[in-house]
């Protein structure tokens, strides 16, 4: 019993980091800076956001 608790809050943390994952790339965040805030492995981050289209900065501006 205590092994499906387990297997069922890894999966919930894995959704939920999916989720932390698009919502910052959909803010518009570099996968770079995702990669740092939520700590995983960059492929993970490529894997989730290259399915959202670019879109063009404003103005020109630069986020550091």
């Amino acid at each position: 019993m205590k092994k499906n608790k387990e297997k069922q809050d890894n999966a919930t943390n894995e959704l939920l980091l999916d989720i932390w994952i698009s919502q910052l790339g959909l803010a518009g965040l570099t996968q770079h800076q995702i990669r740092e805030i939520v700590g995983v492995d960059i492929h993970r981050v490529n894997r989730i956001i290259k399915h959202f289209k670019k879109l063009p900065r404003k103005y020109g501006s630069k986020r550091d």
